[in-house]
């Protein structure tokens, strides 16, 4: 069913979800994307909620939460418009070919908790709660990961009162869903009883989130605890035998690119091999065996300007006399990483000058899943509002470094930035000076060559947010960043990162 109602720009398709709020699928027709329209009658207690809620949460924004797009009237009803739900759902992944419910690993199971509660904490640092969170409501997005689909609005719009209390003891229920394939159970005096499948080193955190009587003061306190157990714990439980998870099934496409490596590697082998002059043949008696050179002979490895590696083999003159060879004279030089004291977002023309905060923590997590992001605009030149946000890496020491190589691993595609050193952590773009170098259309892992750049701190600023998201909008994600320099001299030790390209 189709229904384009009173509005100009947005038609709603299918009722998705019918109730005092209903949830539609939907078109915007201005710039052709999918959408989802969830709409109140207007003058009831509900949709007047609905509306104040729309307003305070358009400046909330969560990869795990469904963004607000826009809001309008539509006869009698007022409409919020999200971001397109998404069509992978967790429930899928929990569903067996017999019809059972199949549990997840528990490492596995704690990282989608882990992504459920950060959402949540962003949604009570707003001042709201969402009233409860389920495996039905919970689906897979490839750009970003796990998210939260019932909401906006959250049930402080719609069963007053929602409670952040509520939301605690939720997660656990979800944990314990993932983990045991059902939820705890209530004894008779009213307290929780978890399954013994529970990992020990888990089932604290998840039976304080639902105790009545010492809960968890805040979601930021079970996040930290469930943080600390996910080392502890095995990559898999036995239960799910050889079945991948979700995102390792979006990154199969490694193993072929592997065997091509392996593939390539060969055939340069098998060509040195060819290339060798062959000995001509003879009947004369081979010559007398020379001193091989000696096994400790290192490449000598030179950087030049343009920062390619230049490795040239050290020969050692055959040795005719039975005397040993004289030590062989080698020049080394290798890259190594600069440890980063600190990362921080840059915002200087932001009405709040700050740029996503609390996702600093997952640039360098070890998890390319995760990262930093820019708020999300509704051009790639911000909207028009701004020129730029950015990063500051402050390096670690109190001597500046010798800066030679950034590295920024993104998946994000077509986006831009500019590169700028210091010697001391600037407040505004302009104390920054000129750029040291530029990177454009940078789409994947980038490598960036810096030209003899003195450095305590580097601002990366982000002057593009590349092509749009696959559900509207534009934004930039940064993983990983690694700052590089070199090291030469008898002191520095043998290093394949010296013949690193």
């Amino acid at each position: 069913m189709t229904d384009t109602g009173s509005n100009e720009r947005y038609e709603r398709h299918d009722l998705l979800q019918p109730g005092a709020v209903e949830t539609w699928s939907g078109l915007d027709r201005t710039l052709n994307r999918p959408v989802t329209i969830r709409r109140a009658t207007a003058d009831s207690e509900i949709g007047q909620r609905l509306r104040l809620q729309a307003k305070a949460l358009a400046r909330v924004e969560h990869h795990g939460l469904l963004h607000i797009l826009d809001t309008y009237d539509e006869a009698d009803h007022f409409a919020i418009v999200t971001e397109q739900l998404p069509t992978r759902m967790l429930t899928e992944e929990l569903a067996a070919p017999n019809g059972d419910t199949r549990r997840l690993a528990a490492t596995e199971a704690i990282c989608v908790v882990i992504a459920v509660t950060e959402a949540l904490a962003v949604l009570h640092s707003a001042g709201f709660a969402h009233g409860g969170v389920d495996a039905e409501y919970i689906g897979w997005r490839a750009e970003v990961g796990w998210v939260i689909l019932n909401g906006p609005p959250t049930d402080d719009a719609v069963t007053i009162p929602a409670t952040r209390r509520a939301d605690l003891a939720s997660i656990a229920v979800l944990a314990h869903r993932l983990i045991v394939g059902a939820a705890p159970q209530r004894r008779p005096d009213g307290t929780w009883e978890l399954d013994p499948v529970v990992p020990d080193v888990v089932a604290p955190v998840l039976a304080r989130a639902i105790s009545a009587s010492d809960p968890w003061p805040d979601l930021p306190s079970m996040l930290l605890a469930l943080r600390s157990v996910v080392d502890e714990l095995p990559a898999t439980d036995g239960t799910g035998g050889d079945r991948r998870s979700v995102w390792q099934a979006e990154r199969h496409w490694l193993a072929p690119v592997g065997i091509l490596v392996a593939a390539a590697a060969t055939l340069v082998g098998v060509a040195l091999v060819i290339g060798q002059p062959s000995e001509p043949a003879t009947d004369a008696s081979p010559p007398p065996a020379t001193a091989a050179p000696d096994a400790g002979t290192q490449p000598v490895v030179t950087v030049v300007p343009s920062a390619a590696v230049v490795a040239t083999a050290v020969t050692v003159a055959p040795q005719t006399a039975p005397t040993a060879p004289p030590a062989p004279t080698t020049t080394q030089v290798r890259r190594v990483p600069i440890l980063l004291e600190s990362i921080t977002d840059f915002d200087p023309a932001g009405d709040d000058r700050i740029e996503h905060p609390e996702r600093l923590i997952f640039i360098n997590d070890g998890d390319p899943g995760t990262g930093w992001s820019t708020a999300r605009y509704n051009t790639r030149d911000f909207g028009g509002l701004k020129d730029g946000v950015g990063l500051i890496v402050v390096l670690f020491g109190d001597e500046p470094h010798s800066v030679e190589r950034l590295v920024i691993d993104s998946p994000t595609a077509g986006w831009s930035f500019e590169l700028y050193a210091s010697s001391e952590r600037n407040r505004t773009l302009i104390d920054w000076g000129s750029p040291v170098a530029t990177a454009q259309d940078i789409t994947g892992s980038t490598t960036l060559e810096v030209p003899s750049a003195e450095a305590a701190a580097l601002l990366v600023w982000i002057t593009d947010l590349g092509d749009e998201l696959p559900n509207g909008g534009h934004r930039v994600t940064v993983s990983r960043i690694e700052v590089t320099t070199t090291i030469s001299g008898a002191e520095a030790p043998p290093s394949t990162d010296a013949i690193t390209p």
